[in-house]
């Protein structure tokens, strides 16, 4: 399921940067009927909130203290 939930769909594509480097271009189509609202709402729990920077740092393999700085400066 992941961090937002189960997911119905996903496309990406990967392509290469001008020094060989490769990155990610993804859309993920959730199975659930979270509103925009609803998913803001849950950003504001805490355990949300970690939930879904462990996710994050698990899948990503980059430095994400800058985004956990304002993400936090965020709520």
């Amino acid at each position: 399921g992941g961090v937002l939930g189960p997911s119905k769909a996903y496309f990406g594509t990967v392509e290469s940067q001008g020094r060989g480097s490769l990155h990610l271009h993804l859309l993920i189509w959730l199975n659930h009927e979270y509103t925009p609202a609803q998913l803001k709402e849950n950003i504001q729990n805490q355990d949300f909130r970690e939930n879904l920077l462990k996710y994050l740092e698990d899948v990503i393999k980059e430095d994400l203290d800058s985004f956990r700085c304002n993400i936090f400066n965020i709520v």
